[in-house]
C-alpha cells in the first residue's frame, strides 16, 4: 500500500509539472505543451492570447540583466505588434541537448564575457524552439547547480542578451 501511494504521488507530480498554464482549450494535437528536462525544472508553456510562449516555472523568475525585464520565448515569434492568435500559434518542436567538450567550453568563455569568471564549471544545454510558423530561435542555458541562466543563440551566441533564471524560494 506505501508503494501504491507514493507511484501515485509521483505520477500526480508529474502530471502537474507537464501540463501548460493559462486558456489552452483548442490547441491543436501536433502541439508541443510539455518541456523536456531540465527546462521543465525553471520554465512552462503558457497559453496566452497571443500564442503560446515558454516562460518562468511559479517560483522562479527570468530576467534580463540590468534591466530586470521579464523574458519569455514566444512561439509567435515577432519583434513588435502581435496579434491575437490564440492557441493557433504553438511550438511544434522544443529539443533540449547537453554540450560536452569544445562547443561547451567556447559557449561558457563567450557568456563569461563581461562577468567575473566562475570557480564552477556549468553544465551548457542548446535549446532549439520551432513555431507553426517554420520560424526557429535557440538558446543556451547555463546550469550552476544553485543558479541558472540563458543566453540568447539564434545564427550566433550573443553574450549581450544574457539573462537570470531566479529561484525566489532561495
Amino acid at each position: 500500500m506505501k508503494y501504491l501511494i507514493l507511484v501515485f504521488i509521483f505520477a500526480l507530480s508529474f502530471n502537474v509539472s507537464s501540463k501548460p498554464v493559462g486558456e489552452c482549450d483548442g490547441t491543436p494535437e501536433d502541439a508541443i505543451i510539455s518541456l523536456p528536462s531540465p527546462l521543465q525544472e525553471w520554465g512552462q508553456i503558457v497559453c496566452t492570447p497571443y500564442g503560446h510562449i515558454i516562460s518562468n516555472k511559479q517560483g522562479y523568475v527570468w530576467s534580463n540583466v540590468g534591466s530586470y525585464s521579464p523574458v519569455m520565448i514566444p512561439s509567435q515569434m515577432v519583434r513588435t505588434q502581435p496579434k491575437k492568435t490564440g492557441n493557433s500559434s504553438y511550438f511544434t518542436s522544443i529539443k533540449m541537448t547537453l554540450l560536452k567538450g569544445k562547443e561547451a567550453k567556447s559557449s561558457i568563455e563567450l557568456f563569461e564575457t563581461g562577468f567575473d569568471k566562475s570557480g564552477t564549471t556549468p553544465k551548457v544545454y542548446s535549446l532549439s524552439v520551432t513555431s507553426i510558423s517554420g520560424k526557429k530561435l535557440g538558446f543556451n542555458f547555463f546550469d550552476f547547480g544553485d543558479s541558472q541562466w540563458g543566453m540568447w543563440c539564434n545564427k550566433e551566441c550573443d553574450p549581450n542578451s544574457k539573462f537570470m533564471i531566479l529561484n525566489m524560494a532561495k
